[in-house]
């Protein structure tokens, strides 16, 4: 499955509005460690979303709105 990691500016319940960071190939738990390890990398002074795979559009580093977090209940 793909997904892509997103750093959180705003978050409403499920949703998320950040910007697209990467994307990732393989199951939510791989997904959850890259996102953990992204925080970590950057001394947890940004939050990570899992948001399913959201496109070729993704690399153009503008906010993204309304999508749904997929590591709500897991993280």
């Amino acid at each position: 499955m793909k997904f892509s990691l997103i750093q959180i500016y705003k978050e409403t319940n499920e949703l998320v509005d950040g910007v697209w960071i990467q994307d990732h190939t393989g199951n939510l738990d791989s997904a959850l460690k890259l996102a953990n390890d992204t925080e970590k990398a950057n001394g947890n002074r940004i939050k990570i979303a899992i948001v399913e795979q959201i496109g070729s559009s993704s690399s153009n580093y503008n906010l993204l709105t309304k999508l749904k977090r997929l590591d709500k209940n897991i993280k």
